[in-house]
């Protein structure tokens, strides 16, 4: 199991407690305070930022091996390493919060800065893109986990704002981009707020935070637009203001530096959707998401058509692909439509040096929701993967999948699915969200428990061990009349290993 989602919230600070960056070992645990001071946190976050930034630390030879270090000496860690105990502590957090938050946004800022620097001279490895991708991922859940607890504790108040304003604490941007307006071309990577979004955020090797992607289109008055492909609707253009008003978990927002390609890139990808549109035709969803063949598409195909094609196919994103490999044979990629072993993920883009980063929004109210989805699909993959567990399609099921097929085909859930998504595809979402929901329920109920009795949010590691105790629960459960299928579970009468074990 990828170690990221194993500790990703257990440190209020992902990259900040400096395992520092000149050795070639993680520092043991035990080497640091427990709970670590406010002090710690801000002289951490500067130190591994200042390394970072220090081409006699931080180079191509050295990319793998520093952020590993990070990671693993974080993997190590207990939950509750950097979460103030005393009211001494607390309040020195609330004070000096918002420059840890910072100086870990700069961290994300400087890496990327520093892919950029190694691209332009030839010397960015696809292993060095790869370890950056899970620093950013240990950041950014270290970032929110810590703006979490400073909303809990009336530091930051919450108050809705249009997606990309310049205001904290809904939009962090970096320091170089500073006033920016959302400019043709202008590449967004997005995670949505359904089970559908997660499963995509997930399904590749290299796991990400983000579950879609879409292009700011232009037409001839300059009139600016978002151009997306959605499950529900195939490809579509909404004017940019009212696209802004939507309710997304988070928004990180990417810029071309050549603003002529850009331009030409919004132009080509407004006027290719919008003429569809027109013809009363679309474009229709691609489930097998093959960005090669742009007669259907999904929302990675749209990026990289639009820069394809203003191009003349000189610029082809990403620059690293994800790789589908870690589900060993397992049916459950191919039954989502994903055939390929390689495929554009939305957060391809956030390793593409030949991309700036600009700003990222994030929307509070969502962050727990998409957290324990998170939890819930990373147990269930698991299970997958190393337990051997699979879908076994049931009667029942059957016949829920063909019922939505004909609702759709007379119209009446024409907004909610289109009539040519495979039924293979209907069936693997309903059975996959019979086994969330019932763990989604339970984690909800537990976490509750945790923070009444701890007086902080569980990590990430302690959500998955609560899956765990589910899992076997509920397998057990499924035994107790010694017929698999007919005992008291909520999901392994359908969803188990061939051997039906529980351990």
């Amino acid at each position: 199991m990828n170690k990221l989602v194993m500790i990703a919230t257990a440190a209020v600070m992902g990259l900040i407690s400096a395992c520092t960056s000149s050795s070639t070992k993680p520092m043991e645990p035990q080497s640091y305070r427990n709970p670590a001071s406010t002090g710690e946190l801000i002289t951490g976050s500067q130190k591994v930022l200042a390394d970072i930034n220090n081409s006699q630390i931080f180079n191509p030879q050295t990319c793998v091996t520093f952020v590993n270090n990070v990671t693993d000496y974080l993997y190590y860690l207990p939950a509750d390493h950097f979460v103030p105990k005393s009211s001494t502590e607390q309040q020195s957090l609330r004070k000096y919060g918002p420059e840890v938050l910072d100086t870990i946004f700069q961290i994300r800022i400087s890496l990327h800065e520093k892919l950029q620097e190694f691209d332009i001279r030839s010397e960015l490895s696809k292993d060095c893109a790869t370890k950056a991708r899970e620093g950013f991922q240990y950041a950014r859940f270290a970032e929110e986990y810590l703006l979490d607890w400073l909303y809990a504790q009336k530091v930051y108040n919450f108050k809705a704002a249009p997606i990309l304003t310049n205001q904290k604490p809904s939009t962090w941007t970096n320091p170089k981009f500073e006033g920016f307006e959302l400019q043709a071309g202008d590449v967004m990577i997005i995670r949505g707020k359904s089970y559908v979004s997660a499963m995509i955020a997930r399904i590749a090797d290299e796991e990400g935070n983000f579950s879609h992607l879409a292009v700011v289109g232009e037409d001839k008055a300059g009139k600016k637009y978002v151009v997306e492909a959605l499950i529900q609707y195939g490809t579509i253009v909404t004017p940019l203001e009212k696209w802004r008003q939507s309710a997304d978990a988070r928004v990180a927002l990417f810029r071309h530096p050549d603003q002529t390609l850009a331009k030409q890139a919004s132009r080509y990808i407004y006027d290719y959707a919008q003429g569809a549109l027109d013809k009363g035709q679309g474009i229709k969803y691609d489930f097998s998401m093959n960005d090669d063949d742009y007669s259907t598409m999904f929302c990675s195909e749209v990026v990289r058509m639009a820069y394809d094609k203003a191009s003349n196919g000189q610029v082809i994103i990403p620059k690293f692909r994800s790789t589908v490999s870690k589900f060993k044979g397992n049916a459950y990629p191919r039954s989502l439509g994903v055939t390929k072993t390689s495929l554009f993920a939305p957060y391809d883009v956030e390793v593409d040096p030949r991309f700036d980063f600009v700003a990222e929004f994030r929307h509070m109210p969502l962050l727990r929701q998409v957290r324990m989805q998170d939890a819930v699909l990373q147990s269930v993959y698991g299970w997958m993967i190393t337990k051997g567990y699979n879908f076994h399609w049931e009667p029942k099921h059957a016949g829920k999948a063909y019922l939505a097929k004909m609702v759709r085909q007379f119209g009446i859930a024409k907004d909610t699915l289109p009539k040519y998504m495979p039924v293979e595809s209907i069936k693997t979402n309903v059975q996959f969200e019979v086994v969330a929901s019932a763990l989604e329920k339970n984690i909800y109920a537990k976490e509750a428990e945790f923070y009444k009795k701890n007086g902080y949010l569980p990590s990430f590691q302690d959500l998955l061990i609560i899956n765990e105790a589910y899992r076997r629960k509920d397998c057990m459960d499924d035994k107790a009349l010694h017929i698999p299928g007919f005992g008291g579970s909520q999901f392994h009468w359908f969803f188990y290993d061939d051997n039906h074990k529980c351990d």
